[in-house]
């Protein structure tokens, strides 16, 4: 794992293992995991935006596929942003290190959403390829909708996991044709393909955005200044907001004082 180098892999530094505990030790992204990113009302992800994200993560699962390796756990919440809002996948090779020493986590039904249903009724030590191409699709529903996985099927987790063990019918997200290019929308589709034979592999799935982001997108640049007025803005309408504010307690104050 410290010998994967990539822009897109959170770079694994180390173990530490002591008392009981273990932990990876990686290195530090200031904005949090995708998961945080989406869930932040205060940042504006136009598609260009949301396009580089999901870009950044086919690179990096692209590189770690050709190098014979499978992520196993693939979330938002192991996708980490750097402060350049660039992408890092973490926890990749994390099963083959929990299975080395012997231990086991015990599986939340929320963070089995992102598991394809093959892995979920037959569960495999590491995962596979196309099931870390199925979870792929379920972050390219998070990232489109800014919703959690299911969000819209308004159900419980543990329900859903049970819906995606036992099909038919399929049990799916629901993505709105107006939220994204509709090559994206089918291309989400295909990866979550019920047969995982038929899902396209990492290499397939650059080709294919790159061809949907091309003449679509502006530069990365712009679409960073724009958010970087834009929290300039935000800024600008809270030191107002707080400046009157202040200026009504003065105004109270001074009342009181001048009263007595």
């Amino acid at each position: 794992m410290r010998e994967m180098r990539h822009e897109n892999l959170n770079l694994c530094l180390g173990l530490f293992v002591d008392s009981g505990i273990f932990a990876l030790v990686v290195e530090h992204c200031p904005r949090g995991s995708l998961a945080d990113l989406l869930a932040d009302g205060n940042v504006r992800l136009d598609w260009m935006f949301k396009s580089s994200l999901l870009m950044d993560l086919i690179k990096g699962m692209k590189y770690l596929h050709l190098r014979g390796l499978t992520h196993g756990r693939l979330k938002s919440t192991n996708c980490l942003v750097d402060g350049r809002f660039v992408l890092k996948i973490t926890d990749y090779g994390l099963p083959m290190i929990l299975t080395s020493q012997g231990i086991s986590i015990p599986e939340d039904p929320h963070d089995m959403l992102w598991t394809a249903p093959e892995l979920l009724r037959n569960p495999v030590s590491g995962g596979s390829f196309a099931g870390d191409v199925f979870s792929f699709s379920i972050i390219i529903q998070e990232v489109i909708s800014r919703t959690l996985p299911y969000a819209m099927m308004d159900m419980p987790a543990h329900e859903i996991v049970e819906r995606l063990k036992q099909p038919p019918p399929l049990c799916r997200p629901i993505v709105s044709v107006d939220e994204a290019p509709t090559e994206c929308l089918t291309l989400m589709n295909e990866c979550w393909n019920e047969d995982p034979s038929k899902r396209p592999s990492f290499d397939d799935i650059f080709k294919q955005f790159r061809g949907i982001s091309r003449g679509r997108r502006a530069n990365i640049i712009d679409s960073m200044l724009r958010m970087l007025e834009q929290y300039s803005s935000n800024l600008e309408d809270l030191i107002r907001e707080r400046t009157d504010e202040l200026e009504i307690e003065r105004t109270k104050t001074d009342k009181e004082t001048s009263g007595t």
